[in-house]
C-alpha cells in the first residue's frame, strides 16, 4: 500500500520532484509560494511504496463558497511512470480535503495519440494549457534554426542583426510588465496583478531552478520581453509581450532566440513554448498557433484527470465551467477558451 510523507523544505522538495522523469516547474516549491497570492494553500506530498518513490505532488487547496474545497496538482503529480498515476492519486486523497482532485501530469504525450484511461480516474478539462510545442535544445542552435519554417528562420536572422538581445533579472521587470500589459490589452486577455508576476520572478529563482527575463531592444528601446522559468531540464515560456513599434526588427523572434540560447548554455533539454490551441484552425488563438508552430518542434499534450472525492463533484464542476464561460464572454465577447 502506498504511503504519504509531507515535505516542507524547499531544496529537499525540488530535489525530489526534479529527479522524477515526468515533472514540471509548476510542481516546484516556488510555484506553490506564487499561488499563495491567489488564495491557494500548497501541500507537498511524496508517495512511496515501501522504499520506492512512486511520485510526488504539490497539491493546491482552495476554499470555495459554500464550504467546498478544490484540490489541484498543477502539471502534476511528478511521476516515475505514468502507469502509477492511479495509485499515487488514491494515496494523495488521504492527505487532502476537497470535492475532487484534479491531476494533469506533464507526460508530454504526442498530440495525436489517445490519452490513456485509468480505472477510478475521470477525464478532465485541464486547467493549464492542454497542448504545447516542445523544442529539443540538445540539438544546438543551428539545428534548431534549420528545423524552423523558412520565414521564422529568416526573421531570426533579421532579429540578430536589428536588435540587441539579452537576459536580465528583476531590474528588467518594469519593461517586461509594460509590454505584457500592452499586449494583453490588444488581445483582450486576463492577467493577474503586477505583484503576482513579480512573485513569479522572485519565487521561481529557487533551489535547483531559475526565473529570468529575455529581451529584444532596438536603440535602447525594449520591443519584446518574456518571463521564463527553468526547472528539471526544461525552459518554460510563461508570459510575454511586445510593442508594435519597429515591426521590421522582428523583436519577438529575437526574444525567443535569446531564451533558447540561454537554455542551451545552461544545459536544459527542452524549450516549452507553453500553450497552443487544441484545434488550431479557426481558433481564437490561431495567430498564437501560427507564430509558435513556425519554430518546428513536437506538438505534445498533457491529459488531465479527476479523482472524485465527494458527491458534490459534478455540480461544482458544472458551476466552474459556467463561471469560466461567463468570464470569457465578459472579457473577450467569446464564450470559448483562448486555447480551446
Amino acid at each position: 500500500m502506498a504511503e504519504l510523507a509531507e515535505v516542507h523544505e524547499p531544496e529537499a522538495w525540488n530535489r525530489l520532484v526534479s529527479g522524477l522523469p515526468i515533472t514540471s516547474a509548476l510542481q516546484s516549491f516556488g510555484w506553490g509560494e506564487v499561488k499563495r497570492l491567489s488564495g491557494w494553500e500548497p501541500k507537498r506530498f511524496a508517495v512511496y511504496e515501501g522504499d520506492r518513490l512512486l511520485g510526488a505532488a504539490q497539491v493546491l487547496l482552495k476554499r470555495l463558497p459554500g464550504g467546498l474545497h478544490l484540490a489541484y496538482a498543477p502539471r502534476g503529480p511528478a511521476l516515475g511512470r505514468l502507469v502509477d498515476l492511479p495509485q499515487v492519486a488514491r494515496a494523495l486523497a488521504k492527505g487532502v480535503r476537497g470535492t475532487h482532485l484534479v491531476l494533469e501530469p506533464e507526460a508530454g504525450l504526442s498530440a495525436e495519440e489517445a490519452p490513456p484511461a485509468f480505472a477510478g480516474l475521470l477525464p478532465e478539462e485541464p486547467i493549464q494549457p492542454g497542448y504545447s510545442l516542445w523544442l529539443d535544445l540538445t540539438q544546438g542552435e543551428e539545428a534548431l534554426l534549420k528545423g524552423m519554417k523558412e520565414m521564422h528562420r529568416r526573421n531570426a536572422r533579421l532579429a540578430q542583426k536589428r536588435t540587441e538581445l539579452l537576459v536580465a533579472g528583476e531590474e528588467a521587470f518594469p519593461e517586461f510588465f509594460r509590454l505584457f500589459e500592452e499586449t494583453n490589452r490588444r488581445a483582450k486577455l486576463l492577467q493577474h496583478s503586477e505583484a503576482y508576476y513579480r512573485a513569479v520572478l522572485r519565487e521561481m529563482n529557487q533551489p535547483l531552478g531559475e526565473a529570468f527575463i529575455a529581451l529584444a531592444l532596438k536603440e535602447g528601446e525594449p520591443l519584446a520581453a518574456g518571463l521564463f522559468v527553468g526547472f528539471a531540464g526544461k525552459v518554460d515560456y510563461l508570459y510575454g509581450g511586445s510593442s508594435r513599434h519597429h515591426p521590421e526588427a522582428k523583436a519577438p523572434m529575437g526574444m525567443h532566440l535569446m531564451a533558447i540560447r540561454h537554455g542551451i548554455a545552461q544545459g536544459y533539454r527542452i524549450y516549452d513554448l507553453w500553450g497552443v490551441p487544441r484545434t488550431p484552425e479557426g481558433s481564437h488563438a490561431e495567430g498564437i498557433w501560427r507564430f509558435k508552430e513556425g519554430f518546428g518542434g513536437k506538438r505534445v499534450q498533457f491529459p488531465a484527470y479527476t479523482l472524485p472525492l465527494s458527491p458534490l463533484y459534478r455540480p461544482l464542476k458544472a458551476l466552474l465551467r459556467l463561471r469560466k464561460t461567463w468570464v470569457n464572454l465578459r472579457v473577450r465577447g467569446n464564450p470559448r477558451d483562448v486555447l480551446g
